[in-house]
């Protein structure tokens, strides 16, 4: 536990230094290819219900994906932290600006409004939710910030259709794991959407 433990610390180091070490317009440019191998895909189009972050400014872009579900007509929900390093999800109003719902919430990230409705996943509504983090495998596993916040969402709906959201330089061969990390079902880059399980 203790190796694993240090293994994850030396990766999240080096995913940090090369999320600095990217350009601006190498980010961006992988993000709208992200954004357009997503919402044409199968996965997207069959879900009634979408969970997603709002990403940070070194996380891969969302915003575009978010306002482009609520088009569609889907039912999004983006997460709020809670005590106890949980989250809820609160459904975003498609009639309203996006901005408009969202408050700079705990560690610097976009949150929903409190007083928008909390959902949860519904198996009948096919959901997905899309996720973020620092590394991925092609194995599913995923190397998060260290709070569990999404490993402890994901872990009470194993219905729910889980995708990594990263570009390409985050992926790696192998991310050391514990025995409460939740695995993924698949991954969506800048050049691909693979689905293992799903």
């Amino acid at each position: 536990m203790i190796e694993q433990t240090a293994a994850k610390q030396a990766l999240r180091q080096e995913m940090r230094r090369r999320r600095k070490a990217m350009p601006p317009e190498e980010k961006a440019a992988g993000e709208q290819r992200l954004c357009r191998w997503f919402l044409e895909s199968s996965y997207y189009r069959n879900c009634r219900q979408l969970f997603c972050f709002v990403a940070l400014p070194q996380e891969p872009e969302t915003r575009g994906i978010l306002r482009q579900a609520l088009a569609d007509g889907k039912i999004v929900a983006v997460p709020r932290c809670l005590p106890e390093r949980r989250m809820a999800f609160h459904q975003l109003n498609r009639e309203v600006p996006l901005e408009q719902q969202l408050l700079s919430g705990s560690f610097g990230v976009a949150e929903p409004q409190e007083t928008l409705p909390v959902i949860t996943p519904q198996p009948e509504q096919a959901p997905l939710c899309l996720v973020p983090g620092l590394a991925f495998d092609r194995k599913g596993s995923r190397l998060g910030y260290g709070a569990g916040y999404y490993d402890r969402f994901l872990a009470a709906y194993p219905f729910l259709l889980k995708i990594g959201c990263a570009l390409t330089p985050f992926l790696t061969d192998c991310v050391p794991t514990e025995p409460t990390d939740q695995r993924l079902d698949g991954i969506a880059t800048e050049s691909s959407l693979e689905v293992w399980n799903g």
